[in-house]
C-alpha cells in the first residue's frame, strides 16, 4: 500500500516524521531542564530545517520546562510548524504522574500553556491521559469547549482503547490520537485501524522500542560474542 508523505490536518499539511520533545527538553525522570538547553534548542531547529513541522510538547513534561524550551526554539519558524501539547497529566515527582481530567483542571492547565507557548491559539491540544475518576466524555467536552471559544484549533486523545477513542469521538471531533505503537508494541491495533478508516492522524509514541532494541541488536549480539569464546575455551 502506497503511504503518502505528508498528512493533511484542517489547512495544514504535516510530513510524516514529526518530532517529540518529552526526552530532549528535559532531565532525568522527564523532570526539570535538560542539562544542555543550548543543544536541545539546536536539534529542534535542525529537525525543522530537515522538513520537520509538527512539533509534540506536553505541560507534564518538566513539568512545564519543555513548553518553554519549545516556544524558544520554534520561534524564528513562526506559522510554518504545528505545535502540538496536552494537558490531563500531573508530574508530580521524577518518573511518576497522576491524571487529572477534570474540566476546571483542564481549563487551568490549557490557560498555562497558552501562555509559555506564547500563543493564542494552540494548534493541537491532546488529553493526556483518561482519568478513571472523570468519564472521558467531561474531559473532553472541555476541550471541545475550548475549541469553541478559540483556544484549540485541534482536538485530540492520548494513551486511549478503542472505546475510550469511540466515546471521546461522540462529544467533539477528534483529529488525532496519540498512542505508544512500534513494532514491538501492537496493543492498539484496533485504534490504528479505526484512525486509518476515518482520517484521523495517528501520532506513534515510542516508536522504535528503544529499549527492545538496544537488547536485541546490541546486548544480545555482544553476549553471543563474549560467551561463546568464553565457554569455549572452558570446556575445550
Amino acid at each position: 500500500m502506497k503511504t503518502n508523505n505528508t498528512f493533511k490536518l484542517g489547512n495544514f499539511e504535516i510530513n510524516r516524521i514529526g518530532f517529540g520533545t518529552m526526552r530532549a527538553t528535559t532531565g532525568a525522570g522527564i523532570w526539570g531542564d535538560t542539562l544542555d538547553k543550548t543543544n536541545a534548542i539546536k536539534v529542534i531547529r535542525t529537525a525543522i530545517e530537515n522538513g520537520v513541522n509538527f512539533i509534540d510538547t506536553a505541560d507534564a513534561y518538566g513539568p512545564y520546562t519543555s513548553e518553554l524550551l519549545v516556544q524558544e526554539a520554534i520561534r524564528p519558524f513562526g506559522d510554518t510548524v504545528m505545535l502540538a501539547t496536552k494537558g490531563g497529566a500531573v508530574k508530580y515527582r521524577p518518573g511518576a504522574v497522576l491524571s487529572n481530567g477534570h474540566p476546571y483542571y483542564l481549563r487551568t492547565a490549557l490557560e498555562g500553556s497558552l501562555k509559555r507557548l506564547e500563543r493564542d491559539t494552540i494548534d493541537m491540544y491532546f488529553l493526556h491521559r483518561v482519568d478513571p475518576n472523570i468519564p472521558i466524555e467531561e474531559s473532553v467536552g472541555a476541550l471541545a469547549q475550548f475549541q469553541k471559544e478559540g483556544k484549540i484549533k485541534h482536538i485530540g486523545v492520548s494513551n486511549v482503547t478503542l472505546e475510550l477513542l469511540e466515546r471521546a469521538q461522540s462529544v467533539a471531533k477528534i483529529d488525532a490520537v496519540q498512542n505508544a505503537f512500534s513494532f514491538k508494541d501492537r496493543r492498539y491495533e484496533s485504534v490504528v485501524q479505526k484512525t486509518n478508516n476515518e482520517n484521523i492522524a495517528f501520532i506513534a509514541h515510542t516508536p522504535v522500542a528503544l529499549r527492545t532494541l538496544i537488547l536485541t541488536v546490541i546486548l544480545v549480539p555482544l553476549m553471543v560474542y563474549v560467551l561463546i569464546p568464553f565457554w569455549t575455551k572452558v570446556f575445550k
